[in-house]
């Protein structure tokens, strides 16, 4: 990595649109505890909120300046310790996970000085341990990883942690991980006639679910998730049998969204979203400033993951362009569930605001992802003519 060059080359532009959206976040979060039309007792329970988010953003932008300056090579060096450090963690949220009194466990307490304790939800953790530990994974082994013994073993080293996610569970949590990987996968060289039968195997498979949703008992789904989890799709599905608790927050969200207009009802003005600080910061941003603030909320979004893709497309290595193409899969995953849960497109899943939702976790991983995406960006030669060749990716689909 050529230092000199670091303050001329850094993209700045990309470092405080992520910071300004962790800025926003905040404000966002602020305003959806504190706004006048919120009822009092909402007031008094997440009082805390705003000022652990506030430090959150802080302590986050100090790690995205970090590992931006740490040279990715070092990290993905450590990839199996990774891999299974992030099984440790997720295997421990199963036997000493926090719980939250709905049989969810999927925190962590970890004390800390000053501060108390905070809690790490280590599912988060294994979306940046998966992008970190596949780039390295299909760059060591990038001839081999398309045979099939090679692909299966690529595929049972994928469906540990995500099965580990969903037993917390956390079905939320478990498709950005995967999306995350298949992302990799993808980028990495994977073989277009292995993703066709793969899709050959999975379209009869999401027909029988789809078919079995459409019951008015399922004989499949109500058996593979939890009763508070087929409730969110049942209420998704047939909205005039649901139980009103069951679809209040969707219908709060749709009511903030339209009443927004073009340019919204104005900051602190939020009569419709209760508790919105986490999966539906969304639709507290779209009543206040309308569709004009959500439009251009978007497209900081939109910006952020096409520097990414920029990156990814600049770098000198397979390591990089995998790590900047899997972060840019998970924010335009993330992004597309969020809004499609806040204008009712999907059905309520939880899933978190890139940057903008409540969640030390959650912040602390999105910021380490673009410090290392940040890293990948910064300028590099090849240590030689070989292994510029080495790291194209193979054109045999």
């Amino acid at each position: 990595m050529h230092w000199k060059r670091v303050p001329w080359t850094y993209d700045y532009l990309l470092a405080l649109a992520v910071i300004g959206l962790g800025v926003f976040g905040v404000v966002m979060i602020h305003s959806s505890v504190f706004a006048d039309s919120v009822p009092g007792w909402i007031q008094v329970r997440d009082a805390g909120l705003w000022p652990r988010q506030r430090f959150f953003i802080i302590s986050g932008s100090l790690l995205m300046i970090a590992f931006s300056l740490i040279d990715y090579h070092y990290i993905t060096r450590f990839y199996l310790y990774i891999y299974g450090f992030m099984v440790l963690l997720l295997l421990a949220v199963l036997f000493i996970g926090a719980d939250d009194h709905t049989g969810v466990a999927r925190w962590i307490w970890i004390p800390m000085p000053f501060i108390g304790r905070l809690s790490m939800q280590p599912s988060e953790f294994a979306k940046i341990f998966m992008t970190v530990f596949l780039a390295k994974f299909l760059d060591v082994h990038r001839e081999q990883f398309n045979k099939p013994l090679w692909l299966a073993l690529v595929l049972i080293l994928i469906a540990l942690p995500v099965g580990l996610v969903i037993l917390q569970p956390s079905l939320s949590a478990s498709m950005v991980v995967l999306s995350v990987c298949l992302t990799v996968l993808f980028i990495g060289g994977l073989y277009y006639r292995t993703i066709l039968v793969g899709i050959g195997v999975l379209a009869p498979i999401i027909a029988v679910i789809w078919f079995d949703l459409q019951r008015n008992v399922p004989l499949i789904a109500t058996h593979l998730l939890n009763d508070w989890q087929w409730r969110r799709i049942e209420s998704f599905l047939r909205p005039e049998y649901a139980n009103p608790d069951a679809i209040r927050q969707t219908q709060g969200s749709l009511y903030a969204i339209g009443t927004g207009g073009l340019t919204g009802r104005g900051f602190m003005n939020n009569p419709y979203v209760i508790l919105g600080h986490n999966d539906f910061i969304f639709s507290v941003t779209a009543s206040q400033f309308g569709f004009v603030g959500s439009a251009v909320l978007l497209g900081v979004v939109a910006f952020v993951i096409a520097r990414c893709i920029m990156i990814a497309f600049k770098a000198v290595d397979v390591e990089g362009k995998l790590i900047a193409s899997g972060v840019a899969g998970m924010l335009i995953f993330e992004t597309f569930f969020h809004v499609g849960v806040a204008t009712d497109l999907l059905p309520n899943t939880g899933m978190p605001f890139p940057f903008l939702s409540y969640g030390g976790s959650m912040i602390w991983v999105h910021m380490i992802a673009m410090g290392m995406v940040l890293n990948v960006g910064l300028p590099r030669t090849p240590k030689s003519m070989f292994d510029q060749q080495q790291s194209g990716f193979s054109d045999d689909n």
